[in-house]
Order: C-alpha cells, then structure tokens, then sequence
C-alpha cells in the first residue's frame, strides 16, 4: 500500500471545511489567502488528494496536522519529540537563527542525558 492510498483525504477535507465554516470564510477566501488554485480545493473535494505543497499551505491556514489522517501508526519517539521543539524554536519569531539553533542544541544534549535508557537488545532506529 503506498502513502497516497493510507492519506484520509475526505476526512482532510472535512477538517478543513470545518474550519472554513467557523471562520465563516469562503472557499475563494482559502485560495487566495494559501495560494491553492480554485481548481485544487474542488478537486479535493470531490475526493482527490492534494499535491505536497498545497496539502502543506492547508494545513498551516488550517492549523491541521496531516499526520493526523495517515492511517497506518508510524513509530513515535525520540526523533519526534525533538522535532516538535525544534518546531517551536522555528516559529518564535522573536527568535534569531543563531539563538534557536543554540536552543535546539541545549534541548537536544539535555534530552539525551536525562531520556531513559534503551532496554537492552532493543536497537533505536
């Protein structure tokens, strides 16, 4: 099974429809403020998957994680709870690049030396 056929593209849809109605937008609304033609968001739709770029402008207009309409589970863990950091640092504007990469580097060390240890045999992936 490939990624496209596990993505839930009717339940993005009516995720995102849903946040359409309680901002009161209009779906012309959506197009002009992600810059994903007219033509995409009928598609969408009528059942099409989006393409990365447009799922990504929806996604963040929408403020929708996409990873919440994968079907399949993919492991959790180290990696994830990082990059959410990270995520954070990148979204604080107030921020310099040079003070969030320091930041990253400090959650990162610290994670490591305090995070519990691998079972062992288990190997990280």
């Amino acid at each position: 099974m490939t990624n496209k056929q596990e993505f839930d593209a009717d339940g993005f849809y009516a995720a995102l429809d849903r946040t359409l109605r309680a901002r009161k937008a209009t779906w012309r609304e959506v197009s002009n403020e992600t810059g994903v033609s007219p033509t995409t968001l009928t598609r969408m739709g009528q059942g099409r998957r989006p393409d990365a770029a447009s799922l990504a402008a929806l996604s963040a207009w929408a403020g929708i994680n996409p990873a919440n309409y994968v079907a399949r589970q993919f492991p959790q863990g180290e990696a994830l709870t990082l990059e959410r950091v990270s995520l954070l640092f990148r979204q604080d504007a107030t921020l310099s690049d040079e003070a969030r990469k320091k930041l990253e580097s400090i959650v990162e060390s610290a994670y490591n030396a305090l995070k519990a240890p691998s079972p062992q045999g288990e190997e990280k992936v």
